[in-house]
């Protein structure tokens, strides 16, 4: 006699298969889908920046030769803020730099907060050659620099990292931009790693190019760029001292501080030009370290301006913005689903060729845009160009780090502030 129930089961279990291997293909091409108009939205926009930046500056040069009005750039008084701790590496090199650089009028503040090593000792030697040395009780990165701001003549003020140095025509750029724009509250600069060696080093400054200053490009077009770097950090004074300075409950003071400025209504844009030299971190467990930083941070200053996202009474930084800064902290999540279901599909799909050429693909367009972002970027660097092909696999390892930090403060697991160790600059 024929078991009707074993026919039915032998019938239903390829159909199973089948459903399973539909599903699969199809979270894989949702996020394939995904993922490359990410990058296409990335290279559309960051052409279009830098192409009417070229046209400005064909402009410039027209109206000087012609000797016309409309192309003249006002000159600001600047002031440069170095919160420093525990950074008698390299303050003296960051110091120096910020002597040599080609602008008439700015001064230099250097904020010891509450060092336990001769950071005090080692910027005290530049007092008499103007700069300002003050010591004070640590209150962390942001209470360094708003005590700076409150010490601060200048009409803009720039932030630098204690271990950065500026190329010497930064300010120049800078002061160019907010003379453009009258709406304009902060300026992000162009973040490089000082001498990168090594393939993690280079891999990280493959990412400052592609995935932080592309994405910057892009984002400067709409004036809305969402964060502006430690690094280099361009802030009109005015304007801090309406939205009430550097925040203190956060890991990402230069997100937080830059979502401030943008709910008050004012511009914030990307200069490609004025360049800090920045150091990375050596080790895995200082990237490590420093990433869950950053993730954590974004997470807590998304959840602190939520009021903000879709919001039109922000105009594009809350319609546009927001949403995309969800979306890249997210992307994590999305780039771990895009390889899971690539490997999870394997064990179903007796034919693999359709989702093995979707990766190539992906991998093929990364390895494109990052070539394209390096050849735009004002110093272009062959190594970022020949490391390109391992930037996905590199970014599947910061992808882990992103979900674990995104667990961790869900979670609200406890966290304290570490920087990586410091070489001399």
């Amino acid at each position: 006699m024929i078991d009707l129930s074993t026919i039915h089961t032998a019938i239903r279990l390829p159909s199973l298969q089948v459903a399973q291997v539909d599903m699969y293909s199809f979270v894989f091409y949702g996020s394939l889908f995904i993922l490359i108009l990410r990058l296409l939205c990335f290279c559309s926009l960051s052409f279009i920046y830098t192409s009417l930046k070229k046209k400005d500056d064909f402009m410039s040069f027209i109206y000087k030769f012609l000797k016309k009005k409309g192309y003249d750039d006002k000159i600001f008084q600047i002031s440069i803020i170095i919160p420093a701790y525990n950074e008698e590496i390299t303050i003296s090199s960051c110091i120096e730099s910020m002597l040599h650089l080609n602008y008439p009028c700015y001064e230099i503040i250097v904020i010891d907060d509450g060092s336990s090593d001769n950071t005090f000792s080692e910027a005290s030697k530049f007092v008499d050659k103007g700069v300002k040395v003050i010591r004070q009780e640590n209150t962390g990165k942001p209470g360094a620099i708003n005590t700076g701001i409150r010490r601060a003549s200048g009409e803009i003020v720039i932030t630098v990292d204690a271990d950065s140095k500026l190329h010497p025509d930064a300010l120049t750029w800078i002061s160019r931009r907010f003379s453009r724009n009258h709406r304009l509250g902060a300026v992000a600069g162009n973040v490089k790693i000082e001498k990168p060696r090594g393939m993690l080093k280079v891999l990280q400054s493959l990412e400052y190019t592609t995935a932080i200053n592309l994405g910057r490009k892009s984002q400067s077009l709409l004036h809305c760029v969402m964060i502006v770097p430690g690094a280099i950090a361009a802030l009109k004074t005015s304007v801090l001292h309406e939205v009430g300075y550097f925040p203190l409950d956060t890991f990402a003071e230069d997100f937080d501080i830059t979502m401030k400025i943008l709910q008050a209504g004012y511009h914030v844009e990307y200069e490609s030009r004025a360049i800090a030299f920045t150091q990375a971190p050596e080790s895995i467990e200082d990237l490590l370290k420093q990433r869950r930083r950053w993730y954590r941070g974004m997470t807590q200053v998304l959840a602190k301006y939520q009021g903000m996202y879709m919001n039109p009474k922000y105009g594009v930084a809350g319609l546009l913005g927001v949403p995309y800064m969800w979306l890249e902290l997210g992307s994590s999540l999305i780039n771990m689903v895009f390889l899971f279901t690539l490997l999870t599909a394997a064990a179903y799909s007796p034919d693999m060729n359709s989702l093995t050429s979707g990766m190539l693909i992906y991998w093929a367009l990364s390895i494109v845009v990052s070539t394209y972002a390096v050849l735009i970027d004002p110093a272009p660097s062959i190594r970022e160009i020949i490391i390109s092909p391992l930037y996905l696999f590199y970014n599947v390892f910061l992808d882990g780090i992103g979900i674990m930090a995104f667990i961790e403060e869900t979670l609200n697991i406890a966290m304290r502030w570490e920087k990586p160790k410091r070489e001399e600059l």
